[in-house]
């Protein structure tokens, strides 16, 4: 592109054809290296002339081009400024409204998505010392991982702890993979369990969102100390067990966590789950389980489950898979 705008720029005019012949290239390099150049505006064609191309100054073109929208730019900015000033001066009024009345509630649902979004913004933003999350279940769509990766870099550029914890399928999922490699990056600290008790958000260690029974679009805000001292002690005891999130598809790691899957499937079936449930409980879904299950099956020698839970059971296999460990 450089070459042959020094190429036009020696002359008073030159033709398209002219300059692919002239050119130390493919035509079809050449062809976008022109296109290039009159998107670029320092080539345009001859007044009367269109065949013709002259060269046009870089400055020029500049004033031409970027003007409009730097322009354009500034005109945002200020439109930015102006309403970022007002929510500020609205902020205290909300304070005193909407956000009182949730304060004087040890409880408070939250029936909608919009509500939740709304309320886990505000939350990490007052967000001083540490956020703990626990994300049960598998991958989650890409845009919302988006609006948590924007907003959980910006309570970690501010100093604040954050520990997460995501399920064993969770480190299939390249998004999911992506969103965890940025936050590790700005110092979050993720791990990774084949079980999950519950979705849960602590702020602070004073207030906490958790799922709303049959309402998985809606949480329930808690800030009763008791309760929430009881969801941190069940999240500490989750976060002791759990294992780093793998970054990369190591052997061994895949390895491991496949044999803590089957653990967590063994534990489970002991305990008299059906398929479904255990499969919604380890975050998998039904095919995984049955992939899984499979596989345990033959390594304890069991035609069928009912003969594998005897085995279980009356062989002690579970117990020595735990004294193992």
């Amino acid at each position: 592109m450089v070459a042959l705008y020094a190429l036009a720029a020696a002359r008073e005019s030159v033709s398209r054809n002219e300059l692919l012949q002239l050119a130390d290239a493919s035509p079809d390099e050449a062809g976008q290296a022109i296109d290039r150049l009159l998107q670029l505006k320092v080539l345009t064609g001859k007044p009367g002339d269109p065949v013709r191309l002259v060269p046009v100054a870089p400055a020029t073109a500049f004033t031409q081009l970027l003007l409009p929208a730097i322009r354009e730019l500034r005109e945002r900015q200020t439109t930015i400024n102006e309403v970022s000033a007002q929510l500020v001066d609205l902020l205290p009024v909300y304070e005193k409204s909407v956000m009182k009345d949730v304060r004087e509630h040890s409880l408070h649902r939250l029936d909608n998505v919009d509500a939740v979004r709304l309320t886990v913004s505000e939350l990490s933003a007052r967000a001083t010392r540490e956020i703990l999350v626990s994300q049960p279940g598998g991958p989650r769509p890409e845009p919302v991982l988006k609006e948590a990766t924007d907003r959980a870099v910006g309570v970690l550029e501010r100093g604040v702890r954050t520990r997460t914890l995501y399920q064993y399928t969770a480190q299939f999922h390249q998004p999911t993979v992506d969103h965890v490699s940025l936050l590790v990056e700005h110092g979050a600290e993720v791990r990774v369990v084949t079980q999950v008790f519950m979705q849960l958000i602590v702020f602070d260690r004073e207030v906490a969102l958790v799922e709303l029974v049959g309402n998985p679009k809606g949480a329930l805000l808690i800030r009763d100390l008791s309760v929430i001292h009881f969801l941190i002690g069940a999240f500490e005891r989750a976060w002791d067990k759990a294992l780093p999130f793998p970054l990369t598809y190591e052997r061994e790691q895949m390895l491991f966590s496949s044999e803590e899957m089957k653990t967590a499937i063994v534990e489970l079936l002991v305990e008299g789950y059906d398929d479904k449930v255990v499969a919604k409980r380890l975050g998998i879904s039904l095919r995984t389980f049955q992939r899984h299950l499979a596989a345990v099956l033959l390594r304890i020698g069991a035609h069928n489950r009912l003969h594998a839970g005897y085995l279980l059971r009356d062989l002690g296999i579970l117990h020595e898979k735990r004294a193992q460990q």
